[in-house]
């Protein structure tokens, strides 16, 4: 019950309605529920956001009901179990329950290495997260299992599977259970449980010393000046909340050791270059005034960008293409060979670039694959997304040489305009990709490069 009773004191609207979304959930187990929570309740109407100790009262009265007796019940095993699971970007929610009526919660924090998993694999892993803490209600007996990610319905269907995947599904044989999909606006508690922590909370489990930010800030000699006009009163663009310092929707860092941190977690990432890394360091909500600068030091410093990547030269003159007027009109192909081969027989990528918006699509492919089994790649990927291009820029590959390539193009009134030879600057803008996948995948393979 852990994860209801600690559930952390709501910092802002939103998490007041995260939580009133979970309570009202039970509401016809609790005698009197809207005078119990109408202190809490006149927090979603408000403009502006501040907890009473009267919200305070209600709010550990409420968790306390939602812990015991009528809420919760013992299980009976003669009846069948739900299992409720729900997952996000931030951590992973399940509830047990037997006929609407909650037996247990649970909840969990990702970790940073689960933080990169795609969503299929987060949903799988709740599953199998929440069936080992319940394994003792569960190996006995059937089960219903509802989520809100439909893809689920065939995890047991599944032709090919990675390594990761095929030690789950074996864990999971053990158990008898149906797969039912659940939309998300009715699977509030799961979802309330996966989405419990803010940024701030994160902060303070990740970070060590976390709370000694509002004597740091006090010391900076940025942010002192602009902590001293803001509990002044002035306007300005930032703001103070419960201790610490945002502008706008970014975690104000103050000058230390924390900030290469930051930037070496997100730039290890894919060692991407610096403007890439700026993004990402604005998308993850953070400022601190010599952001810019610090960020290209430590890229031009990064032992394994130094490695791995080259330098860009100038191939020789040459004529532009006619510049395209929208995307996915005017593309660009070519082949990146000489990978080691996959599981699946892959050992090339066929690369697709939009010549207006630089956008790129990777798809794999095999090196033996002919002009049909290219085309047909194409039609899968592309054509599905994009529509039919008006030009196509490409070397000489047999491939698109090929007969087939040619009569395919010219039925839909598709130009093809093919490169000199020994001139690949004609097709620089796919060139200048594959040089940046060829650096992206050095740095991430590192030393082990038939992997």
């Amino acid at each position: 019950m852990e994860a209801i009773r600690n559930w952390p004191q709501p910092n802002s609207i939103m998490e007041v309605r995260s939580f009133h979304r979970l309570t009202s959930f039970y509401r016809r187990f609790i005698p009197h529920f809207s005078g119990i929570m109408a202190p809490i309740t006149d927090y979603i109407k408000a403009d502006k956001f501040k907890w009473t100790d009267e919200a305070e009262a209600t709010f550990k009265n409420i968790k306390n009901r939602l812990t015991t007796a009528p809420v919760l019940i013992l299980p009976n095993f003669q009846h069948p179990f739900e299992l409720h699971t729900d997952a996000s970007k931030v951590g992973i929610g399940a509830v047990l329950s037997q006929h609407d009526k909650p037996i247990a919660h649970f909840s969990e924090k990702l970790s940073n290495s689960r933080l990169q998993y795609s969503t299929y694999d987060v949903e799988v892993y709740v599953v199998v997260q929440a069936i080992k803490h319940w394994r003792h209600y569960l190996i006995h007996t059937d089960f219903i299992l509802y989520s809100d990610h439909e893809a689920l319905k065939h995890l047991h269907s599944q032709d090919k599977v990675t390594a990761r995947h095929a030690s789950w599904i074996a864990y999971l044989e053990c158990f008898t259970f149906v797969v039912k999909h659940k939309s998300g606006l009715s699977n509030k508690v799961a979802d309330a449980l996966s989405r419990r922590r803010s940024l701030l909370n994160r902060m303070y489990v990740e970070i060590h010393g976390f709370e000694t930010f509002s004597t740091l800030l006090e010391t900076d000699p940025y942010f002192s000046e602009i902590l001293a006009k803001v509990k002044a009163g002035d306007r300005t663009y930032f703001l103070l909340e419960d201790g610490f310092l945002f502008k706008g929707n970014q975690l104000c860092i103050p000058e230390g050791s924390l900030q290469q941190k930051i930037i070496q977690e997100l730039h290890n990432e894919g060692h991407v270059g610096r403007d890439r890394t700026l993004q990402l360091l604005i998308q993850a909500s953070y400022f601190w005034p010599t952001m810019r600068k610090e960020v290209e030091k430590y890229v031009q410093r990064c032992k394994i960008c130094q490695i791995s990547k080259g330098t860009a030269t100038n191939v020789g003159l040459h004529l532009m293409l006619p510049l395209p007027s929208q995307p996915w009109m005017d593309i660009s192909m070519d082949f990146v060979l000489g990978f080691p081969r996959t599981q699946r027989g892959n050992d090339s990528i066929f690369v697709i670039v939009d010549r207006f918006s630089k956008m790129a699509h990777f798809i794999p492919c095999k090196k033996t694959m002919d002009a049909i089994r290219i085309a047909q790649l194409y039609f899968q990927e592309i054509y599905r997304l994009h529509g039919l291009p008006s030009t196509i820029v490409s070397d000489r590959d047999t491939r698109f040489l090929s007969h087939f390539w040619r009569c395919l193009w010219k039925m839909v009134n598709t130009q093809l305009n093919f490169s000199s030879a020994y001139h690949p600057q004609t097709d620089g803008q796919t060139e200048a990709i594959n040089r940046s996948l060829g650096n992206l995948l050095r740095c991430l393979v590192g030393e082990h490069m038939k992997s």
